[in-house]
């Protein structure tokens, strides 16, 4: 026996010998379990209190020129900079963020630039290829490069900012690192105005890079012209657009619009041409969703901002007229991932002449949303396609040279290297064209080079400054023509930008570089031929469309279609068309708005779509033919008042019943078949007024003709076989929302969130996105404004303050945006303080 003990004891050594000294043994993903365990440096040391943990006041002693100023922090660890002057108040907000958010930095970037592999291995390698290929490197180096040569005012923010990040990063020990980094095995990577270009880059991925090219151009060959436009038509006739129709364009020319019949051109020699006749239903109905571009590797984990259709926002402004206080409201709540550590970070700016706050972005200067002495913003993304495929004709199997106006041309190879942990490099190498990268040899979208907006990093000749200079000029906007100002510099993603002034001014202007087309409308693939059909420009700054001061007393935004019908330059894209009208139909019955009544219509979960759609389902059922069980699941439907609450049964019923008859209706359509389905708009006017349309026929039973009412009807018939008897679950289980870990760590995370709300409500919450901040700003003498974050200011999960203000977001309650005025007043009500002097 004691032989037997003896070998065991030997294993035993030898396993923590081996799992203790090495990280990843046997391709595991873990650290070296020794240096993770150990007392002092392992991840128990990230447990015990520190500096940032906001206790009593410290001196930090930097040696750097802008080391000065000092941070205070309240009782929620939410830091107030003051500092000499904005050069100063950038050093310190990277100072700030690298305290609180340094791994969230480190790990989003990386996303962003295809370096996850350098961490995780080849898990990661396929998206890691996929990011490179499509020229995010490439977009950053060129928008610092631009920026340094054009916009140096702009350099040096990001400069200050930067130096602000590793002056903190230097005053670390490798025991004092995140624990995530533990965890990985890895190390921090230094910061750099690259690495801000990064962070935009991967907001532009997420907010501005949907597109469905090659769907469109696949189901409409199938379809024909005729029945493609009947099932896609350009614009919703119901919608209440970001700026309506005023007269203004009442004459206007249509600008550009395209005349060629693109996807004619462009289609194998196999497929049916454009013109072709509809082929004989129901064979005609295979579609699937609208292109989303995902990930290579299939997960949204260590991506900040990932791209997904249900990314949006809602905002709104309320003109003194129809205000409690005589003076304008602002209600902003962007939504987006909804991770921890949060996508935002609180704070509180001041210099001379500045006091600023609302939320930044970690890893870039400025007050993304928020407020100041004067005036108040916030934006909602867009939503317009600024991306285009550009069909390359390549001479030969090289992918080197293409043939461009008659003339072979060489593509430029770029060069990159992916490092990948425990592997050798992959080095790749991709052919650019003058449209942009070509990214793909295989699927829908090979051999087609890529034109994206992102890509683009116009200089001084046709702008003033760049993003940076937009964010930094915003939070120091004392009026309207400041907020213009900041605006002409801004290209990409496209935002809807909300403004308020205590003057009385409001406005929302859309803004970005929207392209100007030629003769193509970038719906389909274009032909790569020849240099004329790219895009000849932007549309220019004062023809882009705003809504300022209007009648009606308010201007709005929540992602839904940008103008009205007269508006003379063509656009497309993804547009919600349920949010805002509802929140328009709100704001006009109310006559009068104060703070209160702003944070209800925040958290309202009423669904339109629901309003909409329910009675067509009740109205298609045969009540006579049902049990009593299913006069029970009926009832609690028709007894429904549309508010998708978190223990609402009918809330449940309505989502199940409504998925499973969009996919009855659409049945031939598996998703991952490259077509596209017809909006939930268009879909729910099918049902309404032409219920034996051939699109509700089931292909898998010819014998029998099938309508909307027959597909109603077994769509209901076969929940009721789910149930069994049962009520369906509350709506929160079934929606399942939580709050995930940016690295989705076990444990790192959120329960399940029990509130209310929908991806169809003003309080959007849908699986893993939601109100990523909610604010509202009374403007006036003394502005006063109120916020709630879904977690806190610190990225440290073994911080009280990593997910504190959670509970208050789910429950809807909301804390007071204090403004200090100055360090007398900081000295008094903070909690904590940092004094920063140089050495």
């Amino acid at each position: 026996m004691k032989y037997v003990n003896l070998a065991l004891s030997a294993l035993v050594l030898a396993c923590w010998i081996f799992f203790g000294s090495y990280a990843g043994p046997a391709g595991l993903p873990v650290p070296a379990l020794g240096q993770f365990f150990n007392p002092a440096k392992g991840f128990w040391h990230n447990a015990l209190p520190r500096a940032t943990e906001r206790q009593g006041p410290l001196e930090i002693k930097l040696a750097h020129p802008l080391a000065g100023g000092k941070i205070y922090f309240d009782e929620r660890a939410v830091p107030h900079i003051f500092a000499a002057n904005l050069s100063q108040a950038c050093f310190l907000q990277g100072y700030a963020h690298a305290a609180d958010r340094l791994w969230q930095m480190d790990v989003s970037t990386r996303a962003t630039e295809g370096r996850l592999s350098e961490v995780l291995g080849t898990r990661t390698l396929a998206r890691d290829r996929d990011q490179v290929q499509r020229g995010f490197r490439v977009a950053a180096r060129k928008a610092i490069d631009t920026m340094a040569v054009h916009f140096p005012q702009d350099y040096a923010a990001l400069e200050a900012y930067a130096a602000g990040y590793n002056a903190y990063l230097d005053q670390l020990l490798p025991e004092d690192y995140p624990v995530e980094y533990k965890l990985l095995d890895h190390t921090p990577l230094r910061w750099s105005p690259y690495r801000t270009a990064l962070l935009m880059k991967g907001m532009s991925q997420s907010l501005s890079a949907r597109y469905s090219d090659a769907a469109a151009a696949k189901t409409r060959a199938e379809l024909g012209t005729t029945t493609y436009q009947s099932l896609y038509p350009e614009r919703f006739p119901n919608a209440s657009p970001i700026v309506p129709d005023d007269g203004r364009y009442k004459n206007s020319k249509k600008a550009s619009s395209p005349t060629t019949d693109d996807q004619a051109l462009l289609l194998p020699a196999s497929s049916a041409p454009a013109s072709a006749p509809p082929v004989t239903p129901p064979a005609f109905l295979a579609a699937a969703l609208p292109h989303v571009p995902a990930t290579a590797a299939g997960t949204d984990a260590y991506t900040l901002m990932p791209p997904h259709p249900n990314n949006g926002s809602n905002n709104w402004a309320i003109a003194g007229t129809r205000s409690n206080t005589g003076l304008p409201l602002l209600a902003s709540d962007p939504h987006l991932s909804l991770t921890l550590p949060s996508i935002w970070c609180e704070q509180q700016v001041v210099f001379p002449g500045v006091n600023a706050r609302g939320v930044s972005l970690p890893g870039a200067p400025g007050i993304m949303i928020g407020f100041n002495d004067h005036v108040a913003y916030g934006e909602t993304n867009v939503g317009h396609d600024v991306t285009d495929w550009f069909q390359i004709a390549w001479t030969d199997s090289t992918r080197t040279e293409y043939l461009l106006d008659g003339q072979a041309v060489a593509a430029r190879i770029q060069t990159d290297t992916i490092f990948v942990k425990g592997q050798p490099p992959v080095i790749l190498r991709t052919p650019w064209t003058v449209f942009g990268p070509v990214p793909a040899t295989e699927g829908p979208y090979a051999n087609m080079a890529m034109r994206w907006l992102a890509h683009d990093a116009p200089g001084a000749g046709q702008r003033p400054h760049t993003i940076v200079g937009t964010f930094l000029g915003l939070m120091q906007a004392t009026g309207y023509e400041d907020y213009l100002t900041a605006l002409r510099g801004y290209i990409d993603p496209a935002q809807n930008f909300l403004f308020a002034a205590k003057n009385g001014d409001i406005a929302i202007r859309p803004n970005g570089g929207f392209p100007l087309r030629g003769e193509f409308s970038g719906r389909y693939p274009i032909p790569g031929n020849s240099a004329t059909n790219n895009w000849r420009g932007y549309i220019p700054f004062s023809e882009r469309p705003e809504h300022k001061n209007p009648a009606r007393g308010f201007v709005s935004s929540a992602n839904q279609v940008t103008t009205g019908p007269d508006y003379p330059y063509p656009y497309h894209g993804g547009f919600d068309e349920y949010r805002g009208r509802l929140i328009n139909r709100r704001l006009t019955r109310e006559k009068t708005m104060n703070q209160r009544k702003m944070k209800e219509l925040q958290l309202n979960t009423y669904s339109l779509l629901a309003e909409e759609l329910t009675p067509l389902l009740i109205a298609r059922i045969n009540r006579g033919a049902l049990t009593t069980e299913g006069t029970r699941l009926l009832r609690l439907l028709s007894e429904w008042d549309y508010y998708c609450e978190g223990d609402s049964r009918a809330a449940t019923l309505f989502e199940q019943w409504r998925l499973k008859l969009y996919d009855l209706t659409f049945d031939e359509m598996p998703q991952d078949s490259g077509y596209l389905r017809p909006e939930l708009w268009r879909w729910t006017a099918l049902l309404k007024s032409q219920p034996k349309h051939p699109v509700f026929d089931i292909l898998a039973t010819p014998e029998f003709r099938e309508t909307a009412a027959t597909i109603t009807q077994r769509a209901f018939e076969e929940i009721l076989e789910e149930l069994n008897g049962a009520l369906p679950e509350p709506w929160a289980v079934m929606r399942n929302s939580t709050v995930r870990h940016l690295g989705a760590v076990p444990g790192f995370g959120s329960g399940l969130i029990n509130s209310g709300g929908s991806r169809f409500s003003p309080r959007a919450l849908n699986g893993g996105h939601g109100a990523s901040w909610r604010m509202v700003v009374e403007l006036g003498p003394e502005p006063r404004a109120w916020g709630t974050l879904p977690g806190g200011a610190s990225g440290a999960p073994a911080s009280k303050y990593y997910d504190n203000g959670l509970d208050d977001w789910t429950n809807g309650r909301y804390h007071e945006l204090t403004r200090w005025k100055d360090v007398s007043e900081a000295n008094k009500l903070a909690v904590a303080g940092w004094s920063f002097v140089k050495e």
